[in-house]
């Protein structure tokens, strides 16, 4: 047998032979605030895919219970009891058998998406590439924004300048939708501070109504806002079409988009002119799909986030490299957390993350950090 087949036979018989669910809970600089909720620590859950010849690959399960129903604790018990059963022996390759196993479970989304992650993190790592390579793609820094968290006037503008005098940020993304009034009078404040060349993006996280939101369209169009992330419920379509087509600014779905079957009802629809894509409960493979759906009715993607942390950044980052888009990423929320189990940092400058170069995501985990966090042991 020639060499290169001797290599093909190595990875075609490339088997599942454990998944590991740990839990961990890493302090944070600051609480994350939104309209619907709060971040106050990351107890996140690390899962861990190992091949039958020890090539390990990784990914981190954020719990959002007010989003997708999970918890940290449910997290480990699907992830350890049902999907490690059920993928155990499955050849590493054939993603066809992982998502029947993941389908046979109901939601669930990110655990699926974590499991799915780790287990592209293996093969890159075990073809010797990197995730972008594997997924089509190569690896280049990308331009990303900085969330502003909710607050006073002062203390958003505040914290706007230091994080672009730090970071470099040229595109900042503003969480809205408790107060018109004040949202529109912090957004003229920011752009006063920032100038007409940064790209600035209000996510509302639906607390708008579909009136509302046109009463506060023209101010928007004025302050030249490049997107308005779900501004009224996820599922007032009629709403969310009519205000459409009745303003100049893009609605950009995320909520409303949280599978492939739910942005082609959203695309269908007609309501929003961009989407937003969050492998954290996508993985690659339903992210795959769902840029798929967006390219075919000409819309524009993004990556955003579920406050991710490193290992969830770089994975997340390493798709984003695959496509081209007008917008910025989300993958700063690392920046709000104390410390974490990667065995590097990640690093932004000039607006700019560095996105680690490969095998796999470019990352690892931190044997010492990992056993300080985890709270199984």
């Amino acid at each position: 047998m020639n060499k290169d087949l001797t290599a093909y036979a190595r990875y075609r018989d490339l088997a599942i032979r454990q998944i590991e669910a740990i839990p961990v809970a890493i302090p944070m600089l600051r609480p994350i605030k939104w309209a619907r909720g709060e971040i106050g620590a990351i107890d996140n859950v690390i899962v861990v895919v190992t091949l039958s010849e020890g090539t390990q690959g990784i990914a981190d399960a954020p719990p959002r219970p007010t989003i997708y129903g999970e918890t940290q604790k449910s997290l480990v018990t699907i992830i350890t009891d049902h999907f490690g059963k059920a993928l155990a022996g499955i050849n590493a390759f054939d993603l066809g058998s992982v998502w029947s196993a993941f389908d046979a479970i109901a939601w669930n989304p990110t655990a699926k998406a974590a499991l799915d992650m780790a287990l592209y993190d293996a093969q890159a790592k075990a073809l010797g590439v990197s995730c972008a390579q594997l997924l089509g793609g190569a690896v280049k820094p990308l331009p990303v924004n900085w969330r502003l968290r909710l607050g006073t006037i002062e203390e958003m503008l505040a914290e706007a300048e230091q994080m672009m005098d730090r970071h470099g940020f040229r595109a900042l993304k503003v969480k809205c939708g408790v107060d018109r009034k004040k949202d529109i009078e912090v957004l003229r404040a920011l752009r006063k501070l920032v100038g007409d060349d940064a790209e600035i993006a209000i996510d509302c996280n639906q607390g708008y109504s579909a009136q509302g939101l046109l009463e506060a369209a023209p101010d928007f169009e004025e302050l030249n806002i490049a997107l308005i992330e779900e501004p009224i419920p996820a599922r007032d379509g009629a709403g969310k079409r009519f205000a459409a087509e009745r303003m100049r600014v893009p609605i950009s779905g995320d909520d409303s988009c949280m599978t492939p079957d739910d942005v082609l009802h959203e695309l269908k629809l007609g309501g929003i002119r961009s989407v937003v894509i969050k492998c954290a409960r996508t993985g690659y493979t339903q992210s795959r799909q769902i840029l798929a759906l967006a390219k075919a009715y000409y819309t524009p993607v993004h990556n955003g986030t579920q406050a991710d942390m490193q290992i969830g950044s770089a994975a997340a980052a390493h798709f984003a490299c695959t496509y081209q888009t007008p917008h910025a990423h989300e993958f700063s929320s690392f920046l709000d957390a104390k410390d974490h189990v990667a065995d590097r940092d990640l690093v932004i400058k000039d607006g700019m993350l560095i996105v680690p170069e490969g095998p796999g995501i470019g990352l690892d985990l931190d044997p010492e950090k990992l056993a300080k966090y985890r709270l199984d042991k």
